[in-house]
């Protein structure tokens, strides 16, 4: 798979993984919250791992690039101007 995870795409996933691999541990106490916890816990490994290697398949999947900024129709006007 080729990287598709761009720079503050990766700094949100940096902080938003180990958040939600926090909460999961903290939600495993009660009852109710094993599953929930869990699965706050499976997500937020998936969203680190995807911040760490800087591809994610979701985006692969739906054809997001967050590397690349896309240029304006009116670059190449600009450049040969300039």
């Amino acid at each position: 798979m080729k990287e598709n995870v761009g720079k503050k795409d990766r700094i949100i996933r940096s902080l938003a993984g180990p958040a939600l691999i926090t909460f999961g541990y903290a939600g495993l106490g009660g009852n109710k919250g094993h599953i929930a916890g869990l699965l706050s816990i499976v997500a937020g490994t998936l969203i680190t791992e995807s911040a760490i290697t800087e591809v994610c398949p979701v985006n692969e999947f739906f054809g997001i690039d967050t590397r690349h900024k896309k240029q304006s129709p009116f670059s190449k006007i600009k450049k040969a101007l300039v």
